[in-house]
């Protein structure tokens, strides 16, 4: 199968037309089709709690960190296919495709086989477990790669509606996208955990011989656990802790 014919599987365009049209051009519709590879791109908008109209041109900042189709790898099976332009919408959790023959977006596939390498970052979809021990599917980001601990970042945004205000004496607030980031661990190949801003939750990430001695590096060293650098360094540092919670 040739590389457009697989990019055509492995993409789904966003609406009937684009679909209509990918098939004029010679893509037959059973491999846009093959069920593995469908993906819808999401129609999750702002929505509000009042009957107020809301333009998304009014909304302060952006569902983007970068909004801008950048150059980008996709991987498959962790092995480079193809270059392509592309975007992350951390609103809806979807990497945006553009390819050099159409100007409408596609959503790249959610499958955990197929990543996408953009502005530096190697988004992978994956299986979690968020604050609340649920299991959840999205993309992360992996910061720190060890041979006991991985950890991943989740940076994404989140929709805060504006307040009318109550008196004239106070001003409005806008609606607007808020950023958010989270960090995940992973001992070994198991599945990324929330880990909590809290040195005294540590517990609920590492094994119980080892949060100790890890408090113990997080208050010497003034770490901040929301911090991405400074989670860098703890990982490295309980990489060196022995199963008697020794460290180097």
């Amino acid at each position: 199968m040739n590389k457009r014919l697989v990019l055509a599987a492995i993409l789904v365009a966003y609406g009937i037309p684009v679909l209509a049209q990918a098939t004029a051009k010679g893509v037959a519709e059973s491999n846009l089709r093959i069920a593995s590879f469908i993906h819808t791109m999401s129609t999750k908008s702002p929505s509000l709690t009042s009957d107020r109209t809301l333009d998304l041109a009014d909304i302060e900042g952006s569902m983007y960190y970068n909004e801008y189709f950048t150059q980008a790898k996709i991987y498959y099976s962790g092995k480079p296919f193809q270059s392509i332009l592309a975007r992350y919408n951390a609103y809806t959790d979807e990497i945006e495709i553009k390819r050099d023959d159409q100007e409408t977006a596609e959503a790249l596939l959610k499958d955990v086989k197929v990543s996408c390498e953009v502005n530096g970052e190697r988004l992978v979809y994956s299986e979690y477990l968020d604050k609340k021990g649920n299991l959840e599917n999205g993309y992360l980001v992996k910061v720190f790669s060890g041979k006991k601990y991985n950890l991943y970042q989740k940076k994404s945004k989140s929709f805060k509606e504006g307040q009318q205000p109550k008196t004239s004496l106070h001003l409005p607030t806008p609606d607007k996208f808020v950023d958010r980031s989270e960090f995940y661990v992973a001992l070994d190949s198991q599945t990324p955990k929330f880990l909590p801003d809290s040195k005294k939750k540590l517990s609920t990430v590492f094994d119980e011989d080892k949060v100790g001695v890890l408090k113990t590096y997080v208050k010497r060293n003034e770490i901040d656990l929301g911090k991405k650098e400074d989670l860098q360094r703890l990982l490295r540092y309980a990489e060196t802790v022995s199963t008697e919670g020794k460290g180097v």
